[in-house]
């Protein structure tokens, strides 16, 4: 159960940011004086362009793999959207280059997702946290 409320968790922080990240891309691409703002302008639609790829990515990996309590799904939504939240707060939240409600968003996402798979990780059937599944010794020696 919770490895499914850590999916979905994680399926609407992607849901978010591929949303935001897609509607202002397409809104630069539209926007001829936005087309033409530089360098600044072209950053500001290439992070949204990141925005909307680590969206889909959550989306991805907690359909197939976090809903399942897999390992690596595990890590790489923990750590990747952790690591973007975690920049993301002090960059542009902090200084109120988002507002407040908006920017904590992602993060309380991230943050429900992030306890609900650990949890789900920590009570596995096969084992705890950072351990390997158990190798059969008589298939080892079989080899």
């Amino acid at each position: 159960m919770a490895a499914r409320i850590g999916a979905g968790a994680y399926v609407l922080w992607g849901a978010l940011h591929l949303g935001v990240g897609v509607s202002m891309v397409v809104s630069a691409l539209t926007d001829s004086s936005r087309a033409t703002a530089g360098e600044l302008g072209a950053e500001s639609t290439m992070f949204f362009v990141c925005a909307a790829v680590l969206g889909a990515q959550a989306i991805g990996v907690g359909v197939t793999l976090n809903r399942r309590n897999d390992r690596a799904g595990y890590w790489i939504n923990l750590l990747t959207l952790g690591v973007v939240d975690a920049a993301f707060v002090p960059i542009l939240v902090v200084p109120g280059h988002v507002d407040l409600i908006g920017g904590l968003s992602g993060p309380a996402l991230w943050l429900v997702a992030a306890i609900a798979t650990t949890t789900a990780r920590l009570h596995d059937q096969r084992g705890v946290l950072l351990r390997t599944p158990r190798r059969n010794p008589a298939v080892t020696r079989s080899r």
